[in-house]
């Protein structure tokens, strides 16, 4: 078995010179070759490279520091990084990172001790989903018939999912899963998503600010401010009554634990003024937890739609053996889906992610043989990463979708050679919700339908953001004509 180069760590020592600077051209940027042209750079260069983006310099680092890079939290920070990088200085209004470790806290603190019970209120939610999708298809046809939107359908699950989670069941329709859908599409937006193929490239700073308020002035605020908050100003005292009497373990909608630390017991302009930061955080946990799990799932389902006939049957089989026909999906028949988990972890390896992790320097720091300047925004280019030979040896282009669960290495396990969830501190605190959400979508499409891709391939439109945006395909559905899974191939 191959074992990874082990990574590598810098001298403290200041005195050395900056890190040179590449221009990778921008239609290479938007080419399948922007992976190569990246790892190339580094290989020429050495481990850090600065390359001009969108009006800024970034700091590309080589796979070997990943670990110091992402872990040292007194040299980088991850909150400066992440609004500076996703243009949401606009949400800086609690200062000094108050706002993202808001969101971490919520989501490590009440989602993981609840997830079983949160798992248990959004199954039946993804269900009738695909029940009114299953009832668009006519029964015992052999004809295929083409869903060009699967991608939206799938949003729309997922948010109306989290409507349950951060609002409740109470308020959670339709309705207001498109308009949780759109912030999260919105906030995408604003967060540079389309940077990359769209932006201005004289006025790449005049982009980003039009792009970034036409996201807030017609689709965040109409969307969100005046279609939900209002009814949530009105039950402001039922969500942190509930808040307040919520046991550990127990299922409560997230913006009625925010009321209980932010809202309750203040009056006046300051009740207001915590129960709007109750509503921003809301803001970025809608973002959060809808974009970027549908964006990864919809990946997966298209890798599973393409392999099918090399690893579905052995998928299908083991979801029979853990959860028959009729019986809802749990926390703990999901984690019981170890080979559906590792075809997960190694779609997220191999689709060609090019930025993961990002950090910025809190002061002068050294990388290697290259010194660093205070404020630097490093990115790791984490397709490098997922394929090296330090980390995988000859293997690291090819897919092997059920080596993982052969090394039990979950989807959830982070590290060096796996960077797509992030490592250290601040590591995505919500990946094991994403992966249990994306494990229930793929399980309702293939328990209901025969897939297959139009023309048996897809396009991706944006290689150098694979990780936020979508591949555009066409699915192929019909109702499955045989009763329960196939395991022909186990």
């Amino acid at each position: 078995m191959f074992t990874p180069k082990p990574q590598l760590t810098s001298e403290t020592s200041l005195d050395g010179p900056p890190p040179p600077t590449v221009h990778i051209p921008r239609e290479v940027r938007r080419s399948i070759k922007v992976n190569e042209a990246y790892s190339k750079a580094l290989d020429e260069h050495g481990p850090v490279i600065v390359v001009p983006r969108h009006g800024r310099d970034e700091y590309v680092i080589d796979h070997r520091y990943a670990h110091e890079v992402l872990t040292d939290t007194k040299s980088f920070t991850f909150e400066k990084a992440v609004f500076d990088l996703l243009h949401l200085g606009f949400l800086a209004m609690f200062d000094d990172g108050t706002f993202v470790k808001d969101v971490d806290e919520l989501v490590e603190k009440n989602v993981q001790p609840r997830m079983n019970s949160i798992i248990d209120r959004i199954f039946p939610v993804f269900e009738s989903y695909f029940n009114r999708m299953e009832d668009e298809l006519p029964e015992s046809s052999k004809s295929y018939i083409p869903f060009p939107d699967i991608f939206y359908r799938i949003q729309l699950a997922v948010a109306h999912a989290m409507v349950v989670m951060i609002i409740g069941e109470e308020q959670a329709n339709s309705e207001v899963a498109r308009h949780f859908a759109a912030v999260a599409i919105a906030m995408a937006s604003l967060t540079g998503m389309h940077e990359n193929t769209h932006e201005w490239v004289r006025f790449p700073k005049l982009w980003v600010l039009l792009n970034g308020l036409s996201a807030i002035f017609f689709t965040i605020i109409p969307r969100f401010f005046y279609q939900i908050v209002p009814t949530l100003w009105k039950t402001r005292k039922q969500h942190l009554q509930n808040g307040l009497t919520a046991r550990h373990g127990t299922f409560v909608p997230l913006f009625d634990i925010l009321l209980t630390k932010h809202y309750h017991e203040r009056n006046g302009i300051f009740a207001l003024v915590g129960f709007f930061r109750c509503v921003i955080v809301a803001v970025g946990v809608i973002f959060a937890s809808i974009h970027q799990t549908v964006v990864a799932g919809f990946w997966i389902l298209i890798k599973l739609t393409e392999k099918q006939d090399e690893y579905l049957p052995a998928i299908q089989h083991e979801w029979e053996t853990v959860n028959p026909a009729g019986e809802a999906l749990t926390v703990n028949k999901l984690a019981q889906l170890k080979l559906l988990d590792s075809f997960m972890r190694e779609v997220l390896r191999t689709k060609g992610d090019s930025w993961g992790p990002v950090r910025q320097t809190t002061k002068a720091v050294r990388v290697g043989p290259y010194v660093l300047p205070k404020g630097a925004m490093c990115i790791v280019l984490i397709a490098r990463a997922h394929q090296h030979p330090d980390n995988y040896g000859t293997e690291g282009g090819k897919f092997n979708g059920f080596q993982w669960a052969e090394k039990d290495r979950p989807t959830v396990q982070g590290a060096p050679d796996f960077l797509t969830f992030g490592l250290g501190r601040w590591a995505c605190p919500g990946r094991q919700l994403a992966i249990h959400e994306i494990k229930i979508v793929l399980y309702m499409f293939f328990s209901k339908f025969d897939l297959k891709l139009r023309a048996d391939t897809f396009r991706v439109t944006n290689t150098i953001n694979t990780t936020s945006v979508a591949p555009e395909a066409t699915f192929l559905l019909r109702r499955r004509l045989n009763a329960g899974f196939s395991t022909a191939a186990v």
